[in-house]
């Protein structure tokens, strides 16, 4: 059986309804040019995304990487 690929944020966010895929591109442009900045960051920053949000599909992430292992 092939494993389940790693989520990535960005995906987990639209997949979850926090962020558009129109806010979460900006974000990654902006990522781009700043390269030693996190998604998660970024998107709090432009005001797309809250730090609850944030917090909730991190876990999301968490709980899925501790489930393929």
């Amino acid at each position: 059986m092939d494993p389940v690929p790693h989520r990535l944020l960005g995906q987990i966010l639209t997949d979850g309804g926090y962020v558009t895929l129109v806010q979460l591109n900006e974000a990654r442009r902006r990522q781009m040019m700043e390269t030693e900045r996190r998604m998660g960051e970024i998107l709090i920053e432009m005001g797309y995304l809250s730090p609850d949000a944030l917090a909730r599909a991190l876990a999301v992430q968490s709980s899925e990487d501790r489930g393929r292992g």
